[in-house]
């Protein structure tokens, strides 16, 4: 089996109760290979990307399924556990010793982490972040945003792009590598066909 279809697998088994979980990791391969093509990075590190993208949440597969699947708005004490699915990714994957799952642990752990380092769970900023959690960064809040939940209806495309490069009361743009942001605008049509596509 390739690395890449050992990934499938893993994300497949791990969230086989929860596939909203799985689409939207699924999603998160394509975005955030688009990102990393145009920040010009080789094939092997996009690839790196894409399973990192794809196992990124991973973690959740731990967390209570009353947390994960609640269709509401989760208190405080839900939004704190479920910061921990970032370092229970990170133990999950840690000790497979495969390129591809070191770059994948490190996604896990360091995707909530904030270029201003207002995130989580370590307080990393800038360049003390792995550049593919970066650009999973990225992919992630673009396509939290387009979702649907229960609790709330997806955006469309251009005001997902005007919450990620101007921000609103939640979302900053120093939050993500302006690096990232530069990328995500050079591939703002390919972006928009992407889940034009999926939701045809």
């Amino acid at each position: 089996m390739t690395p890449k279809s050992i990934c499938m697998l893993v994300a497949r088994a791990a969230h086989a109760h929860d596939e909203q979980t799985l689409q939207h990791s699924t999603r998160m391969i394509k975005t955030s290979s688009l990102l990393a093509e145009s920040l010009g990075l080789p094939h092997e590190d996009i690839e790196l990307v894409e399973h990192g993208a794809l196992l990124h949440d991973i973690g959740k597969n731990v967390l209570p399924d009353v947390v994960i699947m609640k269709p509401g708005r989760l208190s405080p004490q839900e939004r704190r556990l479920m910061t921990e699915h970032t370092v229970y990714g990170h133990d999950l994957l840690k000790d497979v010793r495969q390129p591809v799952f070191d770059a994948a642990a490190q996604v896990a752990l360091c995707h909530h982490e904030n270029f201003d380092g207002s995130g989580y769970p370590r307080g990393l900023s800038g360049l003390e972040i792995p550049l593919p959690a970066r650009i999973v960064a990225v992919a992630d809040v673009y396509d939290a945003l387009r979702s649907d939940r229960p609790y709330k209806t997806g955006m469309d495309h251009r005001s997902t792009m005007a919450v990620l490069l101007r921000g609103d009361d939640r979302t900053s743009p120093s939050n993500f590598d302006p690096t990232v942001l530069a990328a995500l605008s050079r591939q703002d049509a390919a972006i928009n066909a992407l889940y034009a596509a999926e939701q045809a």
